[in-house]
């Protein structure tokens, strides 16, 4: 099987990298431009993405986009890894349970703007996102009690987003754990083609 990930630095996409890190999957990246959403960058042509954005993997010759089902597909793939429970394990609907609540939730509401704009409804979904992570991550532990790929979606906005997620702890705590991963280090030895994040 062949395997590229089109990925732009300082993205979204690092945190795919971390994943295939942590899978320890056999990988090649590609590096591209996106244009960003302070104006920088630029449309790269070489970018396989059909909207020019990252990540893309591309799996001999098929690319498959959007951060949340690439976690799926490459779960599902490596489940010698461990990191998302199967098909078969009974905690998989409490694991896709949580990619729809980061997709149509976490995703959606801090894209649209700072919470003074946010309607009733935005409001309340993230009050209840936030009461639940909170619940699974205190104490020292991870979403589902042991570190997952949910870890690294849900971890890398507040590692580099922190501004605008909860303040204070279990938070704080979380991100020295998930950040103290050797997996993510050697991601981050990886984000740009000169090793520099």
């Amino acid at each position: 099987m062949s395997m590229i990930i089109h990925h732009a630095p300082q993205s979204r996409s690092t945190r795919l990298l971390w994943l295939l890190e942590e899978l320890g999957a056999d990988y090649r990246i590609h590096y591209v431009d996106i244009l960003r959403r302070e104006g920088q960058g630029r449309t790269d042509p070489a970018n396989p993405h059909p909207l020019k954005q990252a990540p893309a993997l591309e799996i001999d010759g098929q690319v498959l986009i959007e951060s949340v089902l690439i976690f799926l597909f490459l779960t599902d793939r490596h489940p010698e890894a461990g990191l998302a429970p199967g098909p078969a394990d009974p905690r998989r609907a409490e694991y896709l349970s949580w990619l729809g609540l980061y997709n149509n939730v976490l995703e959606t509401v801090l894209t649209s703007g700072p919470p003074a704009g946010w309607n009733e409804t935005q409001k309340a979904a993230y009050a209840e996102l936030d009461r639940r992570w909170r619940t699974a991550i205190q104490g020292g532990d991870y979403i589902l009690g042991e570190f997952s790929a949910l870890d690294i979606l849900f971890g890398s906005l507040l590692q580099w987003f922190r501004a605008a997620m909860p303040a204070g702890e279990p938070y704080d705590a979380y991100v020295q754990r998930i950040g103290a991963r050797p997996a993510l280090k050697r991601a981050w030895a990886k984000d740009s083609p000169d090793g520099h994040v």
